[in-house]
């Protein structure tokens, strides 16, 4: 009974800062911010970073099982693109199927933004993202220690604050409120935005509305 009670408390809690945070902001599309609609984080329809000025396609989230089938929204992840450049990628892209490939592939510019929906200990979110991409570079010369060690450089994340992994060329730009790190490596560049692109990625909703984005992007949704 003690644990049942416990549970139904860190659910109650979970379900209740989540409504917390998706209150007040709508749902909208077509140059407004968009609010992913799981976790209610807000993406703004432009991002800075590397230089650019990267237009957002689509967001999912990211949950964590706890208990069976208890889950807990861990964070909102967003895709940002060179326009230009993803449209000229794209061009011949048809449908969802392709549209993953192009996002993981393309050399133009791209980034990543995390946007926490609860708060969690930095190091917990540098490693289950270094457990991802373990085995996608394995074999290669990826800086996966230095990647980890970034978020063991500062104590946690808060809800709402965001990590950017902005990718230009073969050079990864991590950036948090603790800081940023830069790193050089094709293999690691591909390998994390193939953790949310690829085959298995870790946010099948996140992965859908990315396609969708492109899809748009394009003119063929």
């Amino acid at each position: 009974p003690m644990f049942r009670t416990l549970l139904l408390s860190i659910l109650i809690s979970t379900t209740a800062a989540e409504l917390l945070l998706s209150r007040g902001v709508p749902s909208l599309r077509g140059g407004a911010d968009f609010k992913e609609e799981v976790t209610g984080i807000v993406f703004p329809q432009t991002l800075k970073a590397s230089g650019s000025t990267l237009q957002f396609l689509g967001a999912g989230e990211r949950k964590k099982a706890i208990l069976g089938p208890f889950a807990v929204n861990i964070y909102a992840i967003g895709l940002y693109v060179d326009p230009l450049g993803a449209k000229n990628a794209a061009a011949n892209v048809k449908d969802a199927n392709a549209a993953g490939p192009v996002l993981r592939d393309g050399s133009f510019s791209k980034a990543l933004r995390l946007v926490l929906a609860r708060s969690v200990p930095a190091d917990k979110i540098g490693d289950a993202l270094a457990e991802q991409l373990e085995p996608r570079v394995r074999g290669t010369d990826a800086p996966l220690a230095s990647f980890r060690d970034f978020f063991r450089s500062f104590p946690k994340l808060d809800a709402q604050q965001e990590v950017v992994f902005a990718q230009s060329g073969s050079t990864l730009e991590v950036t948090a409120p603790g800081g940023s790190r830069t790193l050089q490596s094709a293999a690691l560049c591909k390998a994390l935005f193939d953790v949310y692109l690829g085959d298995k990625p870790v946010s099948v909703n996140a992965k859908n509305s990315f396609a969708d984005g492109l899809l748009r992007l394009v003119g063929n949704m």
